[in-house]
């Protein structure tokens, strides 16, 4: 690799790092925008107490013109509304795009094969999407385990002769995060004078739930024919009570297959760093010679298989 790329890629990364720096210093410790933020806390605490933090309505003019023009823009504002971020996209994208570089700076440097360097920034640069979807999962699993204490608590004060409105709204002061806050914007925004089921769909773009979905689409049924919703709510909260006995039987009974799954990912791991700390010259032909980085790229690919093929064995969809 000329020295040419390896200087740019080390001004690139040296200029990535520095306007990360002033991000971090801008968002933290600018006198102004903390000003801004602490008017705007006071603003949220009155209006909109338990919904989202109104201080990340403000957006760049990319970040406007990168939704208007790309669907993985999208999808990721989507992923941290659902995993609740504290970044926005952009910054998201901007930080994955300085671990890219990073890392391929510090791989030229260190001249690793080309096939393994991309694949290495690429995992690297991805990590920040894969906490978010893993925290998103979190999120949505906490969600749809007390939606049915949810649906009972709704059947229970329209009996006492509450509206659903009410109702609902009564959830979103009751209940903790997830639920709580989610049902908290719904409610806010039915005030506001969004149609009803104008606030299902939105409930349902930001938690995106399996069992949400069946909620969503009762009342919306309900709403438009009508019949008694009690009996609906109910039969509804026995029938995802069934599905999580069901769901945790089969995660029960499919543990000895992810308990392989992570001995035998974590087995080659292992035995390297032991064999790194014993003999560091055997180890070191795997990273010094392409031969043994072709062979670094040969076993990741087969255990990323075998990873995909134990994942698919033991997800059972209910």
């Amino acid at each position: 690799m000329s020295t040419f790329l390896i200087s740019f890629f080390a001004f690139v990364a040296v200029m990535l790092i520095m306007l990360l720096l002033y991000g971090v210093w801008f968002h933290f410790f600018d006198r102004s925008k903390k000003l801004k933020k602490q008017r705007l806390q006071v603003i949220q605490n009155a209006f909109n107490p338990a919904g989202q933090n109104i201080s990340n309505v403000q957006e760049s003019a990319l970040e406007t013109w990168l939704r208007s023009h790309s669907r993985r823009f999208e999808q990721l504002e989507n992923l941290l509304i659902i995993a609740h971020g504290p970044l926005t996209a952009g910054s998201l994208m901007g930080l994955m795009f300085a671990l890219l570089t990073v890392v391929v700076v510090l791989g030229l440097l260190r001249q690793i094969n080309p096939l393994l360097l991309f694949v290495l920034a690429v995992i690297i640069a991805s990590t920040p999407v894969l906490w978010l979807s893993r925290q998103a999962n979190h999120r949505r699993q906490a969600f749809g385990d007390k939606l049915p204490e949810t649906l009972d608590y709704i059947s229970r004060a329209m009996r006492a002769g509450h509206s659903l409105t009410s109702a609902i709204g009564m959830v979103g002061k009751e209940f903790a995060d997830p639920i709580g806050p989610e049902f908290k914007i719904v409610f806010d925004e039915i005030a506001f004078g969004i149609p009803f089921k104008d606030t299902l769909d939105h409930l349902s773009d930001r938690v995106q739930s399996f069992d949400l979905n069946f909620f969503v689409i009762a009342l919306m049924i309900h709403h438009e024919t009508g019949g008694n919703l009690t009996e609906l709510l109910d039969g509804l909260a026995n029938t995802m009570r069934e599905r999580i006995k069901l769901r945790g039987k089969i995660r029960t009974l499919s543990a000895e297959g992810r308990a392989s799954a992570w001995v035998l990912g974590c087995m080659p791991f292992v035995i390297a760093g032991m064999l790194t700390l014993v003999n560091p010259r055997y180890m070191s032909v795997l990273w010094t010679t392409s031969q043994g980085q072709t062979l670094i790229l040969i076993g990741g690919g087969l255990m990323a298989v075998g990873f995909f093929l134990l994942n698919r064995i033991t997800q059972i969809k209910v």
